[in-house]
């Protein structure tokens, strides 16, 4: 009997995959204590970071505002001219679309709503990764591993999602995180137009999630360029006129800095400059996506997020806390996926590396290099590491893109194993498979 092994996923379609998020079952009575625990943490936590919360909600206020109802008396020009005279606001214009209807709700500029909604948003991420797991390996369903690392490592995600959400109140950051997320998804159920339209506004909400283009090439080879295009057309839709406005937009963008820290990843490198250095930023995109290709590439997707946040915390001069958010979201994907058994085990390292250790340590350069080494070794764990799980579906039925020696292979009920046609290894190699005798 020949069965299919580690068939990658953007060579891999399975005909279940094209359901919506209603189309799935409901969950369990177990799934919906878990999540009633999750939101108890995400309630606790906020009430906690509310006393202090708010931190930079004064800056999507200001730039929505801006840009939809232009400066007032003497001010610099808004609308068209943001970017070009506020390159302060490095915020995506679809975050300012959604920051001018939360700044309408309630009173203090709609701050309770903008903090209720995001915090929100960090359940609903955890909800959708459920589902690609459910999607991509069918056989944790139920599963105690899946469980207990959604219990423990969606808590500790979302203690570093309500930090960003409710005391620094980044909008930006968590539509971006949200959005590529839901990226991940639509790839897994066969949508490239939904993941393209959706890679594309989690650009349109932070610049810097330009490192998740990557996710493009988990998106079949037969579909890949329609996703590339929307991917496009919905960056371009949203930041070209900008730039057609006034062509300043781009290098006033690029002038802005941002204070070198000591405790940065970045002063662990040896860069000393006192500020944001000129290379920085297309630095860490360049990084971003040529470690997310290269995790694609080498069959293991699902490290792709993580790798993509690593290289803004290797790179970035800043050490805020609501970079932790992105990269306890990437761990607790490849946990969940990477893993040939669930764990919540680079979500706790993560987590203990960047929000436990200041708490601990106050030498600002070994934190530094702490953060540094944390990017470090889960590249070099992820990327050169043995193998642990399947790279591609394992969807109880297999379809490979249509084409000459297209061949479906489905289980054996009986034997547990997958029945083939005599072309399944021609057809395998044509299209990224392994096959293995047993």
């Amino acid at each position: 009997m020949t069965q299919i092994l580690d068939a990658p996923w953007t060579d891999a379609r399975a005909e279940g995959l094209s359901r919506t998020l209603v189309d799935l079952p409901g969950p369990d009575r177990r799934q919906r204590r878990r999540f009633a625990i999750l939101g108890g943490v995400t309630v606790f936590w906020a009430v906690i970071f509310a006393r202090h919360g708010g931190y930079s909600w004064h800056y999507f206020v200001q730039g929505s505002t801006l840009l939809f109802h232009g400066a007032s008396g003497s001010a610099a020009a808004g609308g068209l001219d943001l970017y070009a005279n506020y390159p302060q606001l490095q915020i995506g214009p679809f975050t300012f679309a959604v920051a001018e209807v939360l700044r309408h709700l309630g009173g203090t500029n709609g701050l309770f709503a903008a903090c209720v909604f995001m915090a929100a948003l960090g359940l609903v991420v955890l909800y959708v990764l459920e589902r690609i797991v459910e999607a991509v390996r069918p056989e944790l369903a139920g599963d105690d591993r899946l469980h207990l690392t959604m219990l423990i490592g969606g808590s500790a995600f979302m203690i570093g999602w309500t930090d960003l959400s409710v005391a620094i109140s980044h909008l930006d950051d968590a539509l971006a995180l949200t959005l590529a997320v839901l990226a991940l998804w639509a790839a897994s159920a066969d949508l490239p137009a939904i993941a393209g339209i959706c890679i594309g506004l989690s650009v349109d909400s932070k610049p810097w999630a330009l490192v998740f283009l990557p996710l493009i090439l988990t998106v079949p080879a037969h579909t890949r360029r329609h996703a590339a295009v929307w991917t496009v057309v919905t960056i371009l839709v949203a930041y070209l006129p900008f730039v057609i406005a006034d062509p300043h937009t781009l290098s006033a963008a690029s002038a802005f800095t941002i204070t070198n820290e000591p405790s940065s990843a970045l002063r662990a490198l040896g860069v000393s400059d006192s500020g944001t250095p000129s290379w920085d930023r297309a630095a860490q995109i360049v990084l971003g996506c040529g470690l997310g290709a290269v995790a694609v590439r080498r069959r293991r997707w699902p490290a792709l997020m993580l790798l993509g946040v690593g290289a803004r915390i290797a790179l970035d001069p800043g050490v805020y806390g609501y970079y932790t958010a992105g990269v306890l979201l990437g761990a607790l994907i490849w946990d969940l996926l990477g893993h040939r058994r669930p764990m919540p085990l680079w979500t706790l390292i993560s987590g203990a590396a960047l929000a436990v250790s200041p708490m601990l340590i106050s030498d600002e350069s070994l934190l530094g290099e702490l953060r540094l080494a944390l990017v470090a070794v889960f590249t070099v764990a992820l990327l050169l590491g043995p193998a642990q799980a399947p790279a591609g579906f394992t969807a109880r039925e297999r379809t490979l893109p249509p084409g000459p020696a297209a061949v479906r292979v489905s289980p054996d009920p009986r034997a547990g194993r997958s029945v083939r046609s005599p072309a399944a290894p021609q057809a395998a190699a044509r299209w990224g498979g392994r096959y293995r005798r047993s």
